[in-house]
């Protein structure tokens, strides 16, 4: 018995309409779906429930190459107690696939929850669950989890930041990814960066700004799980109010569209909070504990067919 429902393509439209009432703390899973349903970005290969039509956690898997990894993959959990449920489901993909996962989406306290499941919860209960797979599978839980704090801004609150004269305000080009992605500190994470990110940004909404030259020297673009990002401008054209400038002007072109704007910035990152928050942004709190939280599964028949070449 597996540990998921695969909703078909006409239950989609409901999925999506329960994710929107349940905003923003299913924003990691809402967005992706609703920009795949615009045809904005691909369809999902699957998307997976615990329970239809009423579900308590849900995983969308991207249309990828098995030999592609890590796998993207979106999930909600409507409380945090309920990624018991979400990690059964990324292991059961982990069963049938030699890629790593990352997953986006997800309570912040995921990696502890199911420590603690492991030690309380009886074969009786994992059984229930509807998990038969192995024990290593059934202990499987993400290596590594980070979330970041959700910052929002709306018409209200925005605030317009003017770009200098010397400057240019355009959208961002195939062939300006290169130098976007070399400024990226996570590039090499993803083996398909050029293609997914070239796809993001000119499919979704984008700003960057030219020098006198035509030459790219700031930018930043919508991304594909709902916040914006990317954001960076060149070390020579720094301190000109020019990053200020993208989150405004970009901010502003997805609020035509939107009744909201989010970025998640890490809470170290002093800089780019001042920045924001100069902007008109304001961190929010939600349940269960940030809506921004990107978890690592690494699978070890991954990394035993590396060990073999």
């Amino acid at each position: 018995m597996e540990a998921y429902i695969v909703l078909r393509e006409e239950e989609y439209p409901t999925l999506l309409n329960e994710l929107q009432k349940q905003l923003p703390a299913s924003l990691m899973a809402y967005y992706p779906l609703m920009l795949s349903q615009k045809s904005l970005l691909p369809k999902f290969k699957f998307i997976f429930v615990d329970e239809w039509p009423e579900f308590n956690c849900v995983l969308e898997v991207e249309n990828l190459p098995e030999d592609l990894s890590p796998h993207r993959m979106y999930g909600y959990c409507r409380r945090e107690e309920f990624c018991v449920h979400l990690n059964r489901m990324i292991c059961q993909r982990l069963q049938k696939s030699s890629s790593s996962i990352n997953l986006f989406g997800g309570p912040r306290r995921m990696k502890e929850l199911l420590s603690d499941d492991a030690d309380t919860h009886s074969a009786s209960k994992i059984s229930a669950l509807g998990s038969c797979g192995s024990k290593r599978v059934q202990d499987t839980k993400p290596s590594w989890v980070g979330g970041f704090d959700a910052f929002r801004v709306s018409k209200n609150t925005l605030k317009k930041i003017e770009v200098p004269r010397t400057f240019t305000v355009t959208t961002i080009k195939r062939e300006y990814m290169d130098l976007v992605l070399s400024q990226w500190q996570y590039t090499g994470s993803y083996s398909d960066a050029k293609e997914f990110f070239t796809l993001t940004a000119t499919s979704l909404e984008s700003v960057c700004i030219l020098n006198d030259s035509g030459e790219p020297v700031a930018w930043g673009f919508e991304q594909h799980y709902g916040a914006i990002g990317l954001i960076n401008v060149l070390p020579d054209y720094r301190r000109k109010k020019l990053g200020s400038a993208v989150v405004s002007l970009l901010s502003e072109k997805i609020l035509q569209k939107h009744d909201f704007v989010y970025a998640a910035i890490e809470a170290e990152n002093a800089k780019s909070i001042i920045l924001h928050k100069k902007v008109g942004y304001e961190k929010i709190d939600v349940y269960p504990e940030c809506i921004f939280t990107w978890c690592y599964y690494e699978n070890g028949k991954e990394k035993a067919d590396e060990s073999l070449q």
